[in-house]
């Protein structure tokens, strides 16, 4: 294809110079395309592509990476760069850029990989030595091209033995498999495995196919001790690096353990240096078991599998690292060492520029055409469902998501892009037998819209569209699309094309299930809608994910982000992504995505100040957002759990709402109460003069006068981070002399939304609250009452520029920012209209006068110890207000009251 040959030109006259103008670069393509070899020559059109493509690519900038480590450690790697001679990264660098990567982001994943190589260990070291660290990425990031660099160099180093763990589902490993044939191995590894002479070259084995590493695993073929024996090369007689790429499965990890043991050249153990890669190393690999002396099956196994070399180094690499920030680091048995606490390094990774993810699905200002609120579906499949549960036909929703789909496919075509991979997703049930019938109505649907488009496409447009299907995909075009560049005629003419070779797949361990193969089209694109549950919730890529339809209920942190597959790179079709999800799991995803930013900035500040990763656990462990992920194993039968949690540098609030609480009584009057007090020891502040109705601050309240507050003011057993005694306790410990309120107003408020709080105009502010059982959740699950920038209320210009220059932007600065400029702590209080809206029906009921309230802490000062809050958590309250946790596991044989 010429347009492919083109690229590949491009991009290889590209490596060799600075990123140019896009004039610049046009002209560059231009005289490759000149070239007499290029048969048949590229049209004008392959040229435009091939530059803007260029273009894209030299764009993308690769953030730094940030490292906190344990003291002791000795760097080696670039005094023994001389020595070492890197023939399988200088190759699998070629090969980065080959497929896409500009120069300058190569060189960072050059820089990180050496950081993270380095802290490894080195392998030429004599003597026991075992080194434990933890990459953290970004969901669909591109972790998996950063472990890759890493087992490149270290290969070239003398790590001899490389185990990459790869999820816990068939299709990851076998995909993982593919992706470590391409970049590392060289080979055909089933055609390796099969000892078939002459193995086909594929990705780094067609730039130098003079080596190759020794591959015990192939894309169809997870480790098998008859298989790895009948290669007959006994690990420590390879001449060449030795790679294994293994499901996270108890039977394959004894089967391995014990054919190492078996065929080592020393009883017991290996003579090599071996590095075990964890992909997704937060699911199964944790220990989660109460004794220490019997630790939970796959985690002791891989201790074990670890133990087998004197040397030897574990890094895990997840993106939600919430689980191994739990273990136990002082945790180790005689039987399989140490834990895998990631106690000597935690690297974290900025993602690209051009990644998609989930501040932009929600929490950006793009989030809007990004993501659809999906409205009404209970009744057709409803979110918490039995595994007898029978799908007729499809929801109104999904049929626009599919249109979006093929309508997507049309633009790309017109963009260049028909021969790239196109997926959509759907996510609707763990039950594999509700995916399959879910499967089958799309292909029904599928059939008939094809058979639509087939022979009305070519139609006059006014004529075409007479047919419901040709309308149904007109009107989603007007929704979705109409703000794009491509017009609706030159659509129609390629919906033809676009919808032909449109599939739908069910992934899933059944044995309907189908198979995803985008390497077997390779050069045409596939393009398929795939339907499934777990199996693509974790690890799996959907080349080309496109549009994803999410209808999944649950609520812990590292299980939701996980199911985001749409996150990722999208260059070229950013604008036709779409996410159909509920509204309160948009609203859980964005409470999720502020959490692991917080996460990502304290590695960042841990660096700044020399921490260690002791000191990242502890600071993980006791943020108050982590409550639930405690929770998470002990949600089914505990009453009760006791956490100790920090809340230095930090603000919680009364996101829950007694609904039992009458207008102007309770804890209305417990407001009024304080804001009289604070009266009487001056006047209050109005905040933005030329607002009607400003926010109120009191300066220099003491603090006996909120903790009575506190003390007054009745809270949802079940809020576990607004408990007033332990809240209480902590204020006192920090010794706090004096506090600022802010009286929060609505400018935008009037008639009866207007209130007189001790003479002070007061307009509420109008929320919607989803009903529990006595309770009512502000916004949904969003979990937060005050607006963005609340905290900014009472700070001086130069102390809201301050905060402006550490955030690096004066748009979207987050309240943590202005948090930071503050002396004193901060209570928040909030006047509520609260009206009712249904989640499915989105009908709205008017309701009463609410309080609510939220404290903003400051950091500590320099030196000083933080005190912990120690909350004893009510979880059958919890579980009244947020749900029980589900078994996210795909499974026919589920209880019927799943």
């Amino acid at each position: 294809m010429p347009h492919e040959q083109l690229l590949g030109l491009a991009r290889t006259a590209m490596a060799q110079q600075a990123a140019q103008t896009p004039e610049q670069i046009e002209d560059r393509v231009r005289e490759l395309a000149a070239l007499p070899f290029l048969s048949p020559p590229p049209t004008q059109n392959d040229i435009r592509e091939s530059a803007q493509q260029i273009e894209r690519e030299f764009k993308v900038v690769l953030g730094s990476s940030h490292t906190i480590q344990a003291t002791g450690h000795r760097p080696w790697l670039r005094a023994r760069k001389h020595e070492i001679e890197f023939r399988y990264w200088d190759r699998y660098r070629r090969y980065l850029i080959a497929e896409g990567l500009g120069e300058p982001v190569v060189n960072k994943v050059s820089e990180i990989t050496d950081t993270i190589v380095d802290l490894a260990g080195d392998p030429k070291i004599e003597g026991a030595w075992s080194r434990r660290g933890l990459v953290v990425g970004h969901v669909q990031s591109g972790k998996t091209a950063n472990y890759l660099g890493v087992i490149n160099k270290a290969a070239d180093a003398g790590y001899r033995v490389v185990i990459l763990i790869a999820g816990v589902h068939n299709n990851l490993r076998s995909q993982t498999q593919e992706r470590v044939d391409f970049g590392f191995v060289g080979r055909d590894s089933d055609q390796l495995l099969s000892k078939q002479a002459n193995a086909a070259k594929v990705g780094v084995g067609g730039l130098a196919p003079g080596f190759t590493a020794t591959a015990y695993t192939s894309r169809a073929t997870d480790f098998s001790r008859p298989r790895a024996e009948g290669l007959g090369i006994p690990i420590q007689n390879s001449r060449e690096p030795v790679i294994l790429v293994i499901k996270k499965n108890p039977a394959i990890l004894r089967n391995l353990i014990d054919w190492i043991r078996g065929t080592s050249a020393e009883s017991g153990g290996l003579t090599l240096p071996m590095l075990v890669i964890d992909d997704e190393a937060d699911n199964a690999s944790v220990n989660t078991s109460k004794d220490p002396e019997a630790p939970r099956t796959i985690n002791r196994l891989i201790r074990e599998l670890l133990n087998l070399s004197a040397r030897n180094a574990y890094i895990g690499y997840t993106a939600t690292p919430f689980a191994n920030i739990f273990i136990d680091p002082d945790q180790e048995t005689d039987g399989q060492g140490k834990d895998l606490f990631p106690r000597d390094f935690i690297v974290g990774l900025d993602a690209p520029s051009n990644y998609v993810g989930a501040h932009d699905y929600f929490l950006s200002d793009d989030a809007d055409w990004l993501t659809v609120d999906l409205e009404g579906t209970e009744d057709w499949l409803p979110t918490t469902h039995k595994i007898t549960w029978t799908v007729e036909g499809l929801h109104e929703t999904l049929i626009e998501a599919v249109d979006c789909f093929v309508l997507s496919k049309a633009i790309r075509i017109l963009r260049g892009q028909g021969a790239k991979h196109h997926s959509m997703l759907v996510n609707v049930s763990r039950f594999t037998c509700v995916q399959g019938d879910v499967a089958r109505e799309i292909d029904q649907h599928l059939t008939g819209m094809k058979a639509a488009i087939q022979n009305r496409y070519a139609l006059p447009v006014e004529v075409a569209l007479r047919d419901p299907s040709m309308h149904s995909l007109h009107t989603t075009w007007q929704k979705h699309y109409a703000h794009a560049d491509e017009e609706w005629d030159a659509i129609q003419s390629e919906l033809h094309r676009a919808a032909a070779s449109m599939s739908v797949v069910q992934v899933n361990a059944s044995k309907q299930s189908g198979k995803l193969d985008y390497r077997a089209h390779a050069e045409t694109g596939l393009n398929v809608i795939a339907v499934g549950g777990n199996s693509l919730s974790r690890g799996f890529t959907l080349e080309g994910l496109t549009v994803s339809y999410l209808l999944r209920n649950t609520q812990m942190y590292d299980t939701l982000l996980q199911m985001g597959r749409w996150f990722g790179y999208r260059d070229g079709f950013r604008d036709l992504c779409r996410l159909f999800l509920r509204e309160d799991a948009s609203d859980w995803y964005g409470f999720i995505a502020g959490a692991t930013d917080e996460l990502r900035d304290e590695i960042r500040r841990m660096e700044l100040n020399g921490l260690t990763p002791m000191d990242f656990g502890f600071a993980v462990r006791s943020h108050p957002g982590t409550l639930m992920i405690t929770a998470k194993d002990k949600m089914r039968t505990a009453k009760e759990m006791v956490r100790q949690v920090g809340l230095a540098n930090s603000m919680v609030e009364t996101s829950v709402l007694l609904s039992a609480e009458p207008s102007r009584t309770g804890n209305v009057a417990a407001l009024e109460r304080v804001v009289k007090v604070a009266q009487s020891l001056g006047p209050s502040e109005a905040t933005g003069e030329e607002r009607v109705l400003p926010t109120q601050i009191f300066r220099s309240i003491p603090t006996e006068h909120v903790l009575d507050f506190i003390a007054s003011f009745g809270v949802h057993p079940g809020l576990l981070e607004m408990q007033a005694s332990p809240l209480s306790d902590y204020i006192r410990k920090r010794g706090f002399a004096e506090w600022d309120i802010a009286l929060y107003s609505s400018s935008r408020a009037t008639g009866d939304d207007v209130l007189d709080v001790h003479g002070i105009a007061v307009g509420a502010q109008k929320r919607f609250v989803h009903d529990r059982k006595n309770a009512l959740l502000v916004s949904g699950t969003k979990r937060r009452v005050a607006s963005r920038a609340a905290e900014r209320v009472g700070l001086t210009p130069l102390q809201v520029g301050e905060a402006i220059k550490a955030h690096g932007s004066d748009t979207n600065v987050p309240d943590k920012a202005y948090r930071a400029q503050r002396s004193r702590p901060l209570l928040m209080l909030h006047l509520l209209r609260v009206n009712h809206r249904d989640p499915d029906t989105k009908a709205e009921t008017p309701g009463a006068i609410h309080a609510a309230y939220g404290l903003s802490f400051p950091d500590l000062p320099s030196g000083q110890k933080e005190e912990l809050v120690t909350y004893a958590a009510n979880l059958v309250a919890y579980r009244e207000l947020f749900g029980n946790s589900v078994d996210e596991d795909d499974d026919e044989e589920a209880p019927a009251d799943a």
